[in-house]
């Protein structure tokens, strides 16, 4: 009777592991994207975070007049482009700049990232700004409003640095001085000399005609 059985037994137990293994093999085809996704989403989240820091503390550096501190964010060979269109290339004109504002004006600026991405080696973060700088010696306030991009570059030792920096913007209008007029000092009226400036006879010429000079009102 035992020996009648195991053939059945052998058989049932079969059909229970090839079950087993139909469905787990379901599960894992099922399940595996989204512990793919998952474990995808927590190097984009540290990403996220390291750049977030970089980014930040740049600011604090420009607001506190970290000279040092901000250059060690930049790559040696590093440029930054301009509002005006120039292009900054190297450590030396690196250090020209940020000395040169932080020499004459106080910073409050504010930036907000509004994209950032990795791929590789390279990162990109792109946004707006805010700023107003104030001019040490006037006191004098200037408020500007831009966009920046920063590219980035993961170096041998793993850290990420500033290859490529740019900062657009429009700068605040420049009061426009009034237009230079060039009028003689002294003009004739009907024969008689006058100051043309305030109207006031002048004494007479002795040749004939009105000699006239001119002067730049402003």
């Amino acid at each position: 009777m035992n020996v009648s059985l195991a053939p059945r037994l052998n058989s049932l137990l079969f059909k229970l592991l090839r079950r087993f293994a139909v469905g787990l093999l379901a599960f894992a085809t099922i399940f595996a994207p989204a512990f793919s996704q998952t474990a995808s989403a927590s190097p984009k989240g540290s990403s996220l975070e390291t750049f977030a820091k970089l980014r930040e503390a740049w600011v604090q550096d420009l607001r506190t007049k970290q000279l040092e501190p901000i250059l060690e964010f930049y790559a040696a060979d590093a440029a930054f482009l301009q509002p005006t269109g120039e292009r900054l290339t190297g450590s030396s004109a690196l250090r020209t700049l940020f000395q040169t504002i932080m020499a004459n004006f106080n910073s409050d600026l504010t930036l907000h990232s509004q994209s950032l991405e990795t791929s590789g080696n390279l990162a990109y973060d792109s946004g707006d700004f805010k700023e107003t700088l104030t001019n040490i010696a006037s006191g004098a306030k200037i408020t500007s409003k831009g966009s920046y991009i920063i590219i980035y570059k993961r170096q041998p030792s793993g850290s990420w640095l500033i290859v490529q920096h740019v900062w657009t913007g429009t700068p605040p209008p420049v009061p426009e001085r009034p237009p230079t007029i060039s009028r003689p000092a002294s003009a004739c009226c009907f024969g008689r000399r006058v100051d043309a400036a305030t109207d006031a006879p002048m004494a007479p010429l002795s040749s004939v005609g009105c000699e006239t000079k001119h002067l730049k009102v402003h």
